[in-house]
């Protein structure tokens, strides 16, 4: 997985972390989930399985940080009485605005950019479609 049990340290420490986390199978499936989340928001642009296939220091730090506060996010509403929620609920709503910036070229992280199968790279235009190739009408 993109995330390390070590990624979670920067915002809890072990004993909040091994409450939230119960098992193995609930935090892979909250970060499946946040990932997804994550490319939601970035795919158009940028090329998330590059994104994601980086491992240790090569990793886009603040990348990193959103996919921890959204796990942790997503794996907060399973405690009794939702302990914790107002500092995660602050935690996730400043990820998800970090992402939107990048969506909206407000903010430019340093990841690799979408390469089309032709070649092209177009990082100002936010639209990618799969039609067909422009007809140039040259007689």
């Amino acid at each position: 997985m993109f995330l390390t049990v070590e990624d979670y340290r920067s915002v809890c420490d072990t004993y909040e972390f091994e409450q939230i986390t119960e098992d193995q199978a609930t935090r892979m499936a909250a970060e499946a989930a946040a990932l997804e989340e994550i490319s939601s928001y970035l795919r158009a642009r940028y090329d998330m399985d590059r994104v994601f296939a980086a491992s240790g220091t090569c990793r886009n730090p603040m990348v990193v940080q959103c996919a921890v506060n959204i796990s942790l996010w997503l794996m907060v509403h399973r405690l009794p009485q939702n302990m914790g929620h107002e500092r995660r609920e602050c935690l996730y709503n400043d990820s998800i605005k970090w992402l939107r910036d990048v969506q909206a070229s407000k903010a430019s992280p340093d990841l690799p950019v979408y390469v089309s199968e032709d070649g092209e790279t177009d990082t100002h235009n936010p639209i990618r479609t799969g039609c067909m190739k422009p007809n140039r009408y040259d007689y």
